[in-house]
């Protein structure tokens, strides 16, 4: 065989290698940008009327048109005995408002009214999930509307995404009197490259390289610059009062993602839980969950750390 050929060989080799890993970070972000729902939209209805009728309250189906034209809708709950305060609860990625009803009634029956939106691309609203770059300012258009039903005080829970999509919002201005995040990655780089490392049972170093090609393919595919998606820069400088919330056990987003979030954080408090994994805190430590959650709604601004 001459050495020609050989290295014809070798190129051919190294090109449907290169292909191939193209292709599979095209079909790995297609699937970030579309995750698989995990409700159905029926299921959430029949979850928010009977929400609503635990605390003899009121529920409808809300929807509002984001800054680029796509539809999104939730559910906005008002208890029978409204304190005249609000919560926008968040929910995670690949679910829906379903995912955080749980959440919705401690609110409601503490007298909060809840909004739970269809974050985009999820439950019935529109749009590419874009991990909190456009999802940021969807909220300020959520709290607009939360706003103009006659709240005097609007706040965010958020869980994982949910809690993410908050803090970006934060750093667009958006006027939350306190938000409490759940288990929120400090940046989409980040979760994304330690998922890839623990769930494709791969070298970091090659999670990077993934990630980073993932990254550009959504930007040059669908005009997605997931690469700004970084809660930890959005809330330098912001005084909006943050509880961030973390399992000490979870291994879908490392409690240093929190961490770092609250070492840019100009005011904000930190509550790493024992023995809680993603989103597990409430399962872990219900009574504290509620009473530090309530709380912080309450009189946030003297709890949290100024920096």
């Amino acid at each position: 065989m001459s050495r020609r050929f050989k290295l014809a060989g070798a190129a051919a080799i190294a090109l449907l290698l290169a292909v191939g890993s193209l292709v599979a970070v095209g079909v790995v972000t297609e699937g970030a940008l579309h995750p698989p729902l995990r409700r159905r939209a029926s299921d959430t209805a029949a979850l928010a009327q009977s929400t609503s009728a635990a605390v003899s309250g009121a529920a409808r189906q809300v929807t509002i048109r984001a800054a680029d034209g796509v539809s999104l809708k939730g559910w906005w709950i008002v208890p029978g005995e409204w304190n005249g305060r609000a919560v926008i609860a968040c929910h995670g990625v690949a679910d829906s408002g379903i995912g955080v009803m749980g959440d919705a009634l401690l609110f409601l029956r503490n007298g909060y009214a809840v909004l739970v939106p269809d974050s985009r691309g999820h439950g019935e609203s529109g749009g590419l999930v874009s991990y909190g770059v456009q999802e940021s300012e969807d909220m300020l258009g959520w709290i607009a509307w939360v706003s103009a039903q006659g709240a005097r005080k609007v706040y965010g829970f958020g869980e994982s995404l949910g809690g993410a999509i908050l803090l970006e919002s934060l750093g667009r201005g958006a006027k939350l009197d306190a938000v409490v995040a759940e288990c929120a990655y400090s940046s989409f780089e980040a979760v994304a490259r330690e998922r890839v490392a623990h769930y494709g049972h791969v070298p970091r170093w090659l999670a990077a390289a993934i990630v980073e090609e993932a990254i550009l393919y959504a930007y040059v595919a669908r005009h997605v610059a997931l690469s700004d998606a970084r809660p930890e820069h959005a809330v330098r400088g912001v005084r909006t009062p943050i509880l961030l919330i973390h399992g000490k056990e979870d291994r879908e987003t490392s409690p240093t993602n929190s961490e770092e979030i609250f070492r840019n954080a100009a005011c904000a408090q930190l509550w790493l839980v024992p023995h809680a994994g993603h989103t597990g805190a409430y399962a872990a430590a219900p009574r504290e969950f509620e009473r530090r959650v309530i709380d912080w709604f309450r009189d946030g601004p003297a709890q949290a750390t100024a920096k």
